[in-house]
């Protein structure tokens, strides 16, 4: 996911709008106060950020990468006005920014490097696995093969779609923190989250129909956060 920071509304449009013609997903905040309450959330993949915000500076947007423990896996585009000192722009580049571009903004350059590091991301979190073929792992009490697709508690398997696994992961790997509704729409769906939760509710039943052929009550386990997300419990607790 891109998330678009600026704090004014036609260029988030028109950003948005190129991202969406190569068939990116993103997230718009018109504030550093919008982007901290995402980052509290999800962490996108770049953030594409205008130098100067209402409530503060690209400096920081940069810090708040940092302080969320996202700088080092984030990239980071800052526009600049085409009067910014070249020291200024060299700053953005010390404090962690991957590129910085001068306005006019060349829509066709920008979105190169918007693609570069699409490209990227995938193949730094490969290098990051140790292996190449995903493991089976633990959910909801029982066992997710991700290469058979299928959810196993004792000699009881039953087969998942494609995403089913991605939603049993994406809950798995947040160790009970909050996966939010741009996550899973993001992740699961490769669309943009726009207020309607009706898929991922009927993925969520569909999961849980299949996690209760096996045995396991899938909603001792994820607790649904009205309006945010999910929330997957590694404990199970009893439902309220």
């Amino acid at each position: 996911m891109i998330a678009i920071v600026s704090p004014a509304a036609p260029e988030r449009a028109a950003l948005a709008a190129l991202c969406a013609s190569r068939g990116w997903v993103t997230t718009e905040c018109d504030s550093l106060r919008a982007l901290k309450q995402l980052l509290g959330r999800i962490r996108p993949r770049i953030v594409l950020t205008r130098r100067r915000l209402g409530d503060g500076f690209s400096d920081d947007v940069l810090a708040a990468l940092a302080a969320a423990g996202h700088l080092t896996t984030v990239k980071v585009i800052i526009l600049v006005s085409a009067s910014t000192p070249p020291a200024v722009e060299a700053r953005q580049v010390a404090l962690g920014a991957d590129c910085v571009q001068r306005d006019p903004v060349r829509t066709d350059v920008l979105a190169e490097y918007l693609a570069k590091y699409q490209r990227q991301l995938p193949r730094l979190r490969r290098e990051a696995t140790p292996a190449v073929v995903p493991k089976p792992f633990q959910f909801a009490g029982a066992r997710v093969d991700p290469v058979a697709r299928q959810i196993q508690r004792g000699p009881k398997a039953v087969h998942l779609t494609p995403h089913e696994v991605a939603l049993a992961e994406l809950l798995a790997e947040s160790r009970g923190g909050l996966v939010a509704y741009e996550t899973l729409y993001s992740e699961i769906l490769g669309r943009r989250f726009r207020g309607d939760t009706s898929s991922m509710r009927v993925l969520l039943g569909k999961l849980g129909v299949s996690a209760r052929g096996v045995g396991v009550a899938l909603r001792e386990w994820v607790e649904v956060i009205p309006k945010l997300g999910y929330r997957y419990r590694p404990t199970r607790a009893a439902r309220s």
